[in-house]
């Protein structure tokens, strides 16, 4: 038996999103990304609970640019960059699984893979 409790498989895929919360834009980098959700680091800490637009244009993605809302599930220090630019790490849950992102993210992460040595 697992304990395992996610929606959705998560890939660790680093592209640059923006999230907007009600006007204050915030850059950050997806650390991992599911139909479902985002983990992201940010240099800005949004609050708990603040409804996004999440928008992300993914490697492959024949949509050039998406948008997606959500709620900010989770805030922390980003304890591996907690002097640098990307001190927050930031967790946000979509209002609406994306169906097709699961397909696209697996191909993005084998493209992404260094060929194997003959």
């Amino acid at each position: 038996m697992t304990d395992e409790k996610r929606k959705a498989p998560r890939h660790a895929i680093w592209f640059p999103m923006q999230m907007d919360t009600s006007g204050d834009v915030i850059m950050g980098i997806s650390r991992d990304l599911s139909e479902v959700g985002v983990m992201m680091v940010a240099a800005a800490k949004p609050e708990p609970g603040a409804k996004v637009t999440m928008t992300m244009s993914i490697p492959g993605d024949e949509v050039s640019e998406r948008k997606v809302t959500g709620t900010i599930v989770r805030v922390s220090d980003n304890d591996a960059d907690s002097e640098g630019l990307w001190k927050h790490k930031v967790a946000v849950e979509f209002d609406e699984r994306i169906d097709e992102l699961d397909e696209l993210l697996v191909e993005v992460a084998r493209q992404s893979r260094p060929p194997a040595e003959p």
